[in-house]
């Protein structure tokens, strides 16, 4: 969405600034209500959605592989902390797009409640004192003090004011043609039109570009309802028209409102009024060539073209803030885990049976003369004479090399190895079968996870190529689809011309030679 709305923003802004260009060349070919037709397309792309996928070849990824579950039975280690922890994508500290998002909202709600405040109070201070003289087709005819010269307002309820001098300062016709004014703003649609330029301009309230466009639009609102009122009438009718705008101009005009009394480029309104009239013919053709700029400007700057994608990659490289949302990665494989069983402990071996050997015979070598007693003469003897104990020898000190044992240790999340210590002070090391074996099925599977990520960059990537390959023959099709409506509806323009009967010689010869000139332009934009 903040792509789309940046897109949406920057090609809004794109299409007024072509409008400001182009609106006083159709205003003179083609006349004032063409040129005031133009503005709708700013609006038009603001509420654009972006171009379907499915109108250009999809083309799906092989992913079914990354996705495959990877099934291994090992330790009671858990495996899935380490595995989210490299998968997990590290998120900005400060969300730049968020708050820029925020702050423009908050800005275009204070633009536009301010606003709807300030019209609604100019319409209390007008009907506030008001005075009903007419109805004309379910629009009211009020006098007012509150008002300094002829003004419509108003949607729901349609009205038209006028100042208490409104009779005295103005002579018939000019009154006549100045409620025809206003009028015309009602049946036209004028006042809706105004609040819809109004939303635009609250979207664009921090662009200068839209403030100087919306200034432009009122001024064309009027030179069309000008045309409106004048057309068909005769050069005495439109000196008298003329007269009533002179009187009637004033400042301070409401953005929601239609005043008679603007004095915004009030000299290119009188220009106006000197202007032939335009034939049938030409304001057909106008109609068309207006039809088919407003569609190929429409399909050149949507969404999901490659222009469109450009605009926002500048933007991002600009700001360092990411727009458009990556593609989701896919979820890691799940790796049940289960503890392996408690090896069976080793037998304890049997204690050694106590027990004392009986004496059999006792022999004495004493001097060169021996002595044998046998039987109870043998354990009397030793009852008398006890024997010494030899002492035993101290035990000698053990080299301090430590004891490696190789077997299965308890489950855990323990090291692969492990030290300890028994009685006598001799270091032992323990190394852990199990534990070795399951860290080497870990280092193994995050390989292999890291393996698939790769896999999916790599396809990701050519998706992305192929896609923007895509995107970027969308947009040339576009882009000469539109030029050839454009050169069609020059060529049917320059036919109208050429049979107009109502035209003099110089007025054909300069308009056919403006569109020579744009058929010109739009053969160069044509060529590869």
């Amino acid at each position: 969405m903040i792509a789309w709305a940046v897109e949406a923003l920057a090609a809004s802004a794109a299409l007024m600034l072509v409008v400001l260009l182009i609106r006083q060349p159709v205003r003179r070919v083609f006349g004032p209500q063409i040129a005031y037709a133009l503005w709708v397309l700013p609006l038009l792309r603001l509420t654009m959605p972006p171009l379907p996928a499915g109108w250009g070849e999809s083309d799906a990824m092989p992913i079914a592989r990354a996705s495959e579950a990877m099934t291994i039975l090992v330790g009671a280690e858990p495996l899935t902390a380490p595995l989210a922890a490299a998968a997990a994508v590290p998120s900005p500290a400060i969300p730049w797009g968020v708050i820029a998002i925020g702050a423009w909202l908050l800005g275009a709600a204070v633009f536009f409640v301010l606003h709807l405040v300030r019209h609604r109070r100019f319409c209390h201070r007008l009907l506030a004192s008001a005075r009903l003289l007419d109805r004309v087709g379910g629009v009211c005819v009020i006098e007012t003090p509150a008002a300094a010269g002829p003004l419509a307002f108003g949607t729901a309820r349609r009205f038209v004011a006028f100042p208490n001098d409104f009779a005295d300062r103005y002579d018939a016709d000019e009154r006549e043609l100045a409620l025809a004014h206003e009028l015309g703003h009602h049946a036209r649609g004028d006042l809706i039109a105004n609040w819809a330029a109004l939303a635009v301009l609250a979207i664009h309230w921090f662009n200068p570009l839209a403030w100087h466009a919306f200034r432009a639009f009122r001024c064309d609102q009027e030179l069309a309802n000008d045309a409106r009122v004048l057309a068909g009438r005769s050069r005495t009718d439109r000196h008298i028209y003329a007269c009533a705008i002179v009187k009637a101009a004033h400042g301070g005009a409401i953005s929601a409102a239609c005043h008679l009394h603007t004095i915004t480029d009030l000299k290119g309104r009188l220009r106006m009024l000197t202007n032939t009239r335009l034939s049938r013919t030409r304001q057909a053709t106008g109609t068309v060539a207006i039809l088919g700029a407003v569609t190929a400007g429409l399909i050149v700057t949507a969404s999901g073209t490659r222009a469109a994608a450009a605009l926002t990659a500048g933007v991002e490289n600009a700001t360092g803030v990411q727009l458009a949302a990556p593609p989701t990665p896919p979820a890691p494989p799940a790796i049940p885990m289960t503890a392996p069983a408690r090896p069976p402990e080793p037998p304890v071996p049997p204690a050694p049976r106590s027990g004392t050997r009986t004496a059999r015979h006792v022999v004495i070598v004493k001097d060169g003369k021996t002595t044998r007693y046998d039987g109870a003469a043998a354990a009397a003897y030793i009852a008398a004479h006890p024997v010494p104990v030899p002492p035993i020898p101290a035990t000698p000190p053990l080299p301090d090399v430590p004891i490696v044992v190789d077997r299965n240790c308890e489950p855990g999340t323990g090291a692969p190895t492990m030290a300890s210590s028994d009685e006598r002070g001799r270091r032992t090391i323990i190394v852990c079968r199990n534990r070795i074996r399951q860290t080497t099925v870990l280092a193994m599977q995050q390989a292999e996870w890291g393996r698939h990520q790769a896999e999916w960059g790599r396809r990701q990537a050519e998706f992305a190529v192929r896609q923007a390959a895509q995107a970027e023959r969308r947009a040339d099709e576009a882009k000469r689809n539109g030029l050839r409506q454009a050169v069609a509806s020059i060529r049917l323009a320059r036919q109208s011309i050429t049979i107009e009967r109502n035209l003099t010689e110089d007025q054909r010869r300069e308009a056919l030679a403006g569109l020579d000139e744009a058929a010109r332009e739009l053969g160069e934009q044509m060529k590869p």
